[in-house]
């Protein structure tokens, strides 16, 4: 068997990594460039900053937007989202980073919007019983259950309705080289930082 499919079983097995989160953190925010705007007492300029239409919604119940990073980690601690499904999302993420990258800017919070519609919509897609939205509305704390609907109903529209996770194979490739990168830069680390009290003898690696 391909030693990625074997690293990466192991991966899905194991709880959800910081480095994890990084990199889902980064892929949602190259989805679309955003722009800090106090939009919640300015709506005259929401128009012009938010190109397009179809992108969710932008909520009327929040008066300060968290880090993204903090944001992810946070709901998929509450939700107990597995790192199966959270590597899944990344595949609507890219879907999305295609078509709306080059047309659109979106707000303060409109990464955490399409992080939680995403994810939210992933979890129905491959879990038999899901999560109600109700529990979504506790776990995000920035929207009520009208925008959450509202911003499922969009990202389903701009997904054209097909869920096929049609990338899987990309997406494996690119998790199980971040985990590569993050086991070798752990164990160099661990290398450097010890230093024996004599001098060791020459050894002949195992390998050889």
């Amino acid at each position: 068997m391909d030693p990625s499919f074997l690293l990466f079983d192991k991966i899905i097995r194991k709880p959800i990594s910081s480095y994890l989160l990084d990199y889902v953190t980064i892929e949602f925010q190259s989805i679309l460039p955003c722009i800090k705007e106090d939009y919640f007492t300015n709506n005259n300029k929401l128009s012009s900053i938010n190109n397009h239409s179809s992108l969710p919604s932008p909520p009327l119940s929040i008066d300060k937007v968290i880090p993204l990073r903090s944001f992810i980690e946070s709901i998929v601690t509450k939700s107990h989202t597995d790192t199966g499904t959270l590597i899944s999302s990344l595949s609507y993420a890219r879907r999305l980073r295609k078509r709306l990258s080059r047309t659109s800017k979106g707000m303060e919070c409109t990464h955490h919007r399409i992080f939680l519609a995403t994810l939210i919509i992933t979890t129905k897609y491959l879990h038999d019983t899901a999560l109600k939205n109700k529990y979504w509305v506790a776990y995000a704390g920035m929207f009520t259950a009208n925008e959450i609907n509202l911003m499922e109903k969009q990202l389903l529209q701009l997904l054209n309705y097909d869920l096929e996770i049609d990338d899987f194979y990309s997406i494996m490739e690119d998790v199980v080289q971040i985990y590569a990168k993050e086991y070798h830069k752990s164990t160099n680390a661990k290398a450097i930082s010890y230093s024996p009290p004599w001098d060791p003898p020459l050894l002949v690696s195992s390998i050889l």
